[in-house]
């Protein structure tokens, strides 16, 4: 991603040159790296903590635990272990990205990364207990048969993924965001010992799909449940989609679409984790209380001085829902995702955090016939997070037109936070025929949707500006 940077031995390199540098710096230490306790060689290192929050550590071939810290090196054989507050992220060698979530424990088996000849390259990792994202790097992408994460009860394989699992000794649910994994249970034929992905009784899981994978030790086989099944309430999905993304901590600053779309790789909707992305990982909710007034001239924008009635909320066709209390005061245009569920379905989400519902029969398609539409700001809250602060932003002025005969859109917005001065964002991109539409470059964000019938939209955003990350949504009506 443009400006993403990664750093070994405090140097810091453009993420392109990370395979070419980061072998080289690394096999110069293998030949350094002596243990002092048996004059034993040190592996070498396959990756670098790039972040950690909270208490977690991490236990060597040799039994030495130590805490972790921003910088350590893993090596084959370490394995992490998160408490309650831990969260860590590593960047391998070949650019591959693991987020390793609270009250969770995953061992490196094996990461051997062949420069020369990556299909060569071998990955194992077994998540013990807990949950743990994974972005694929080169190793992943080109050796797809060599790449194995091992949990209690079954194997799971890629093809070139960016995918969330979560597992007990005794059931395990994924989630994938790009890509596609394939599950099995152990086996005769599946041994825990092996490596790539099992073929006997295993099911395949895509990016674009819908559905959660679900498997327990009861079951001979996993099985797919469909995000919104019929009849399953909003309650049961916030469970499954919450254990998947640690909502117990800040997620990764995450775009996704629960909504399909044809034609196109979905992994426009969803964004994977960069060193760039996570400087909002320590972020948390702050509830300003009275003092929110005095930071932002709310009364300047759209940005309503006080939450919206959830009657009156619930008077148009989309919901933003959010998962727990979200920002707190902050909160001026959102509904409990239980309560923003009733009569609608999801039809996109951001950051697991806000999901854009709205009534949908039928197969998803916006009406026919729908041409040029103008779109005036209705309501938007936002936000500016740095340094683990919260602090609300104006939204002050807002443009929207959807171009539904060419499937195209283009949006502007102005926003202004009284300490650091104005802002804009602006995006342009495709319409999907379900409503969807997206955006995305180096430094900014957008995943929305109209309603089916063109009347309204609205839409997530974020960008990068004034030191740090502006995020927030927006609701509109056809002009």
């Amino acid at each position: 991603m443009k400006g993403s940077k990664s750093r070994i031995s405090g140097l810091k390199f453009p993420a392109p040159l990370l395979i070419l540098l980061g072998i080289c710096a690394f096999n110069s230490l293998k030949a350094q790296e002596i243990s002092a306790g048996d004059n034993e060689s040190i592996a070498s290192p396959v990756g670098e903590v790039s972040l950690v929050i909270g208490k977690a550590f991490i236990e060597s071939q040799s039994e030495r635990v130590v805490r972790v810290n921003n910088g350590d090196f893993v090596r084959e054989g370490d394995t992490i272990r998160t408490e309650s507050s831990g969260h860590v992220h590593i960047r391998f060698v070949d650019d591959a990205v693991l987020s390793v979530r609270p009250l969770s424990e995953l061992e490196i088996i094996a990461y051997r990364f062949d420069q020369v000849n990556p299909e060569n390259s071998l990955v194992k990792l077994s998540l013990v207990q807990g949950t743990a994202r994974t972005v694929s790097g080169e190793a992943a992408r080109t050796a797809r048969d060599r790449f194995r994460l091992n949990t209690p009860i079954a194997a799971i394989g890629v093809r070139g993924t960016d995918f969330v699992v979560s597992t007990t000794s005794e059931s395990l649910k994924a989630l994938v965001n790009d890509g596609a994994i394939v599950v099995a249970p152990y086996s005769a034929q599946c041994l825990q010992g092996g490596t790539g992905p099992c073929e006997v009784n295993s099911i395949e899981l895509g990016g674009q799909s819908m559905q959660i994978l679900e498997f327990d030790s009861e079951m001979t086989q996993p099985r797919l449940v469909p995000i919104i099944a019929a009849g399953q309430d909003a309650e049961q999905f916030q469970g499954i989609v919450g254990s998947l993304a640690a909502i117990s901590q800040p997620p990764d600053n995450d775009l996704v679409t629960l909504g399909g779309a044809p034609e196109e790789d979905d992994a426009t909707f969803r964004e994977v984790i960069t060193d760039r992305d996570v400087i909002t990982e320590g972020v948390t909710s702050v509830d300003l209380g009275v003092n929110a007034r005095k930071n932002a001239p709310y009364a300047t924008g759209y940005t309503p001085e006080t939450q919206i009635s959830p009657a009156e909320l619930r008077q148009r066709q989309l919901v933003w829902g959010r998962f727990a209390d979200g920002k707190g005061n902050l909160e001026r245009l959102t509904l409990p995702l239980s309560e923003a569920a009733q009569g609608r379905n999801i039809s996109v989400g951001a950051n697991f955090e806000y999901f854009l519902f709205r009534p949908e029969q039928g197969e998803v398609q916006v009406n026919s016939g729908l041409g040029e539409i103008g779109f005036s700001l209705s309501s938007a809250q936002a936000y500016f997070k740095s340094d683990g602060e919260v602090s609300p932003v104006a939204v002050t002025k807002g443009d929207l037109l959807m171009d539904f005969v060419n499937s195209t859109f283009e949006t502007s917005l102005d926003l202004y936070h009284i300490q650091l001065g104005e802002a804009q964002f602006s995006a342009l991109g495709k319409i999907f025929p379900a409503g969807y539409f997206h955006f995305r470059d180096g430094q900014s964000r957008l995943v929305g949707a109209s309603s089916i019938d063109g009347g309204e939209s609205g839409y997530f955003f974020d960008f990068y500006n004034w030191e740090g990350l502006v995020q927030g949504i927006t609701l509109w009506d056809a002009k």
